[in-house]
Order: C-alpha cells, then sequence, then structure tokens
C-alpha cells in the first residue's frame, strides 16, 4: 500500500494530459481549423478553455476552439446569435455530410469525434481591443468575453503561486466532479482560485489543499467577476441557496482533508478511506 503522500502524489500526476491525448488534440483542432478558415472569413482560431489554461482534467472530454468572424468581410450588425450559431453548424453539415450535426449548446456548437474528445466550437466576433462578443442562444443576447484574458488570469496566479496553483485547481476540479450534489461549475471554480495565493503556498500538498479549500469557503460568498473585467459575474446565476450548499461542501471538504493529514501516519487506511470519497475512484492507494 501506499503511503498518503505517495497516493496523493500519483493523483497529481495521473491528472496531467498523456502525450497521445495533446497529440489527439492538435489533431482534431487541426481538422476543425482547416475547414473554419477554408469556409468563413476569420479573423483568428484558437485553443482556449481548460485545455489552453493548463487545468483540464483526465480524462479529456472536450476542448474549446474559439472562432473570430472577421467584421471587415462579414460585420455583425444586426444578426442574431442563433443566425451565427446555425451558420457555423451548416458548415460542416455541408462539409461532412455523412455525419450528425453538431450539437447545439447555450454558446457554442459540439462536434463529437470517435476518440470520446468533443470539440467544442464557440463563434465570436471582437469587441474593440476590451474582448469579444460571443452568442447566448435563444435569448437574442451577445455576451462580452475575453479567453485570452482568462489564460493571463491563470497564469499570473500560478507563477504568483511558483507553480503550486494549477495541481491544486485540478485536485479541487477532481473532488467537483465526484460531488453528484455540487452546485459548482468547472470555470467558476477555477476562477476563485486565481486569489487564493498572493505567493507561494507552504506545507505538504494535504496542507496546500486545505489552505485552498479554506479559501473557496470564504469565497464563494462573494460575487465572481469574469476574470476579464467583462460582461456578467461568473456566479451570476447563482443563487444564495447555492452558495450556501457549496460553501458546506467546502467545510466538509476543509475538515476531511485536515483529518486525513493528522492521520496519515498514525492510521493510513482512515485516511486513504477519506480521501476516496472526496476524490472518487481517480484516487489509489495501491499501485495496479
Amino acid at each position: 500500500m501506499w503511503t498518503v503522500e505517495q497516493a496523493m502524489q500519483r493523483l497529481v500526476e495521473e491528472q496531467e494530459l498523456t502525450r497521445a491525448e495533446r497529440d489527439n488534440v492538435t489533431r482534431q483542432h487541426e481538422v476543425v481549423r482547416e475547414v473554419l478558415i477554408r469556409r468563413l472569413p476569420l479573423s483568428e482560431v484558437f485553443l482556449s478553455g481548460s485545455y489552453s489554461r493548463g487545468t483540464a482534467l483526465r480524462p479529456l472530454h472536450d476542448v474549446d476552439v474559439f472562432v473570430v468572424f472577421d467584421a471587415d468581410r462579414q460585420p455583425r450588425g444586426q444578426r442574431e446569435p442563433d443566425a451565427l450559431l446555425g451558420e457555423v453548424r451548416q458548415v460542416f453539415e455541408a462539409e461532412w455530410p455523412g455525419r450528425d450535426s453538431p450539437a447545439l449548446q447555450r454558446h457554442s456548437l459540439r462536434i463529437d469525434f470517435s476518440s470520446g474528445i468533443s470539440v467544442d466550437i464557440v463563434p465570436a466576433y471582437t469587441r474593440g481591443p476590451g474582448g469579444y462578443l460571443i452568442p447566448q442562444r435563444d435569448t437574442g443576447a451577445w455576451i462580452q468575453t475575453n479567453p485570452k484574458e482568462h489564460q493571463a488570469a491563470c497564469a499570473q496566479a500560478d507563477q504568483a503561486a511558483r507553480g503550486r496553483l494549477n495541481p491544486l485547481i485540478k485536485l479541487v476540479k477532481q473532488w467537483n466532479r465526484a460531488r453528484d450534489n455540487s452546485p459548482l461549475r468547472s470555470f467558476h471554480l477555477e476562477a476563485m482560485c486565481y486569489s487564493a495565493f498572493a505567493s507561494p503556498p507552504e506545507g505538504t500538498l494535504l496542507e496546500r489543499l486545505e489552505a485552498l479549500f479554506r479559501h473557496l469557503s470564504e469565497r464563494v460568498m462573494q460575487t465572481c467577476r469574469d476574470p476579464a473585467k467583462l460582461g456578467v459575474a461568473v456566479d451570476a446565476r447563482m443563487t444564495q441557496g447555492q452558495k450556501e450548499a457549496a460553501r458546506n461542501l467546502f467545510q466538509n471538504a476543509i475538515r476531511e482533508v485536515r483529518l486525513a493529514s493528522q492521520e496519515r501516519t498514525s492510521n493510513p487506511e482512515q485516511a486513504h478511506q477519506r480521501l476516496s470519497t472526496l476524490f472518487g475512484p481517480v484516487y489509489r492507494k495501491r499501485g495496479p
């Protein structure tokens, strides 16, 4: 049986994407990008989302491709958000007539590949020097965002923590993935983490994780602005009751991580059990 420290370190390592997964993303991105550039008047196509920020979890389910229309060749004008999503969808229906149509989502279109990884295409227009406008389906609204600023905010926070934040973000996101009753969206959870450490966190991995959960238990009750400082708050759709439920989940995690840390040498079996409950079946106390 591994020690608790060994099991936690292995959990961190196994959250890192493999070379094969990264190569697969590159291939799929290139296929989608080639179709988009050939058929649409675009000014930019780039990867965004958690994959681009280095905070994606394994197994990797999807990657975001941000697609910016060239406003000189195709002005937004009075176009409805649904029309833009529909135009991108028609491109792939014409390009790949034998496949299922891309699935319409709130701000994007999803293309499923046989590899098990989906590509979410997010169409956008540039909004001056300060960001982009993306469509919100069925509402007629355009939402301000800037995934490049999200990447910069994440990189700056991880740099302040001397590279110790992103592994903790992945652990917290894995904890959230294992919670059937969590009201927290992945990006909201991640955005709250950016303000956790102004300097490198000290202590063991479990002590650093406990410190992050403690920060989150307080931060979740406050408004979480978009890290790009654009558009609506990240938690705009959360109710007060959902925030309180999330705080309770964080407080339970604080207690369990603290107890696991205390028991790691005196009662490692119990510590392993606590951590397995926190992280789900991806946490293992011994090798295969």
